[in-house]
């Protein structure tokens, strides 16, 4: 199939068979390449109707604040990520945040001062808690519907972007709801991470089935071009989930080694993420970060 960022139909098949070994929700998938701008992207693309089973209820996304295992170092993260994000916001700034999980980025943002809130995401398993704090809330598949009928100054995607079935047609719907001079804030994984190379069909970054295009900086900043975005900026952002569960990967893909997982992780991540942390963190003074931020401005 065409490229959706550079529109080549030249791709070549990089991993065949990938599981899901968080949460055994489908079949094994496999994953292309285009060799024009390297986009990674599952061939076939999941169908939009079926995306939502790949999510079940244990998802740690999911899990409201202080109940995971994870939550000490996603209380860091997300203390850092809405660091990174308010450079981008005016206090008066209508913000929506697309995908909002468990609602932690929003509470977060809310925390630095930000009140004009709104939140969407398919499910509203977390939306009396964001109500609660008078962030507004819908429930709505973006890929079919945007949710509110008001332009914002301001779109969050953290970690969403590459799970939807067509990104592009998403990018252009958002486009179309931002005010003048508005701009859309991505967190993604990055395909030139050093995970990827080390870990190869069991990295993280694939998330397997639910990561459907994984991108870098030079096939964003292409697809942003095409949709008519005036620019696009880039800042790395660190992960060290993304090693500790690449190794759970690995360690799952074998029957000797293989653990019974709590919300898609074994025991052992917790001390894993801690001790790859400042490995993670040195990655950002390089260009194969664990993850990124991209701002494109309207």
């Amino acid at each position: 199939m065409p490229c959706i960022a550079c529109n080549s139909n030249d791709s070549e098949l990089m991993f065949e068979n990938i599981s899901d070994l968080e949460y055994e929700t489908y079949k094994p998938v496999n994953y292309f390449k285009c060799k024009n701008c390297n986009l990674i992207f599952q061939n076939p693309v999941p169908d939009t109707k079926i995306l939502s089973s790949f999510y079940p209820s244990e998802y740690r996304n999911f899990l409201p604040e202080g109940k995971s295992i994870f939550s000490f170092l996603k209380d860091i993260q997300f203390l850092m990520l809405a660091s990174k994000i308010s450079k981008h916001l005016e206090k008066n700034s209508k913000i929506l945040e697309i995908g909002y999980g468990n609602g932690q980025l929003l509470s977060t943002i809310q925390k630095k001062g930000y009140k004009n809130l709104y939140g969407t995401d398919f499910t509203d398993e977390n939306s009396e808690v964001l109500l609660k704090k008078r962030i507004k809330v819908a429930t709505s598949n973006i890929e079919e519907r945007f949710p509110f009928n008001e332009s914002f100054d301001v779109i969050i995607m953290n970690n969403v972007i590459e799970h939807f079935s067509n990104p592009k047609k998403v990018l252009k719907i958002c486009k179309e709801h931002l005010s003048e001079n508005g701009k859309i804030i991505l967190i993604t994984p990055n395909s030139t991470a050093f995970e990827l190379k080390i870990f190869k069909k069991h990295w993280a970054g694939f998330h397997a089935p639910r990561h459907t295009f994984i991108f870098n900086r030079q096939n964003i900043k292409e697809l942003a071009t095409n949709l008519g975005f005036k620019d696009v900026s880039f800042e790395p952002v660190s992960d060290p989930g993304q090693w500790s569960i690449s190794i759970q990967n690995i360690l799952q893909n074998k029957k000797l080694t293989k653990v019974k997982l709590k919300n898609g992780m074994a025991w052992y991540l917790m001390p894993l993420s801690l001790l790859f942390a400042p490995v993670s963190t040195v990655q950002n003074f390089t260009d194969r970060s664990t993850g990124m931020m991209c701002v494109l401005y309207s």
